[in-house]
């Protein structure tokens, strides 16, 4: 079975490439949504409202043990430390309230989508999983 694994997140391409290179990643799989383009066309959540919520929190981290918690919170904190907190977010702070998706692609044919309403409202890995094995 082959395929791509890739990940986008806000920010700049600065810091997709610092994200990979603290969490171990192959950097040619990372990419930074600095203008929120990919996000808009994708069509995800964006604003204040998707913010924190007690139960998008209890459910991350009912998915998360404390030490995967905390060896984020330190890659985050090594990141800053190397290029500089302002060089993580994105040039426009208000593209920092945006939310993720989950997509999976055959080609130009949409598998799997799941839009993350709130923060920590994430897909179901298992969801992925047997998307990708069906395929």
């Amino acid at each position: 079975m082959g395929g791509k694994l890739l990940f986008v997140g806000v920010g700049t391409a600065e810091a997709a490439e610092e994200f990979a290179t603290q969490l171990e990643v192959d950097p040619r799989m990372c990419f930074g949504d600095d203008s929120g383009v990919a996000s808009d066309t994708l069509g995800l959540a964006k604003g204040i409202r998707t913010m924190w919520n007690p139960p998008a929190v209890e459910s991350m981290m009912g998915r998360n043990d404390q030490e995967s918690l905390t060896e984020l919170g330190e890659a985050f904190k090594r990141a800053a430390d190397n290029i500089g907190i302002q060089n993580l977010a994105p040039k426009d702070i208000n593209d920092t309230l945006r939310q993720g998706g989950t997509f999976v692609f055959k080609g130009d044919e949409l598998l799997y989508e799941h839009y993350d309403a709130k923060v920590g409202a994430n897909c179901d890995i298992e969801n992925v999983l047997a998307t990708v094995k069906g395929r």
